[in-house]
C-alpha cells in the first residue's frame, strides 16, 4: 500500500512553481558559494580543484542540492529561508571582493543575478503548492 506521503511527494515533484523554485533556490545559492570560493582559493580553476576548502565549500551545497531534488521534506522547508537569505550573501561577497581589490565585474555580476533569480524564485514559491500545503513531514 502506498504512503500517503509518497503520493504527496509525486504531487510536488509535478508541480512546476515547486520545482522551478527549487531549481532557482539551487542555482542563487551556488553562485555566491562560487564567489567565497575564488575570494578564499587562489589560482585558476584546474588549481584550485585541489584545494581541500575547494571541495568543503561546493560540497556542502551539493549535498543539500542532492535532498533538495529528492523532495525530502527537511530540505524544501528551507527553500524560502534561502531565497530571503542568499541576496544578503552575496552582497557579503561582493563587499569582501571590493575590499580585497578583486576585479570586480564577476562579482556584480554575480550580485545581480543573484537578486534576480531570488526574485523570480520567491514569486514563483508563492504560487506552488508547497507554498500552499507546506513541506509535509
Amino acid at each position: 500500500m502506498q504512503k500517503p506521503e509518497d503520493s504527496y511527494r509525486r504531487r510536488l515533484q509535478r508541480d512546476v512553481p515547486t520545482g522551478i523554485a527549487a531549481f532557482l533556490c539551487l542555482i542563487a545559492l551556488l553562485l555566491p558559494t562560487i564567489g567565497v570560493t575564488t575570494l578564499l582559493v587562489e589560482g585558476p580553476h584546474l588549481e584550485a580543484r585541489g584545494h581541500p576548502l575547494y571541495w568543503l565549500l561546493l560540497g556542502l551545497p551539493a549535498i543539500w542540492s542532492w535532498r533538495m531534488m529528492d523532495y525530502t521534506p527537511g530540505a524544501l522547508r528551507t527553500i524560502r529561508p534561502t531565497l530571503f537569505a542568499t541576496p544578503f550573501l552575496a552582497a557579503a561577497v561582493l563587499i569582501a571582493a571590493h575590499v580585497s581589490g578583486r576585479d570586480m565585474v564577476a562579482y556584480r555580476v554575480m550580485f545581480l543575478s543573484t537578486v534576480v533569480i531570488c526574485t523570480v524564485g520567491g514569486f514563483l514559491y508563492n504560487r506552488s503548492l508547497l507554498a500552499r500545503e507546506g513541506a509535509g513531514d
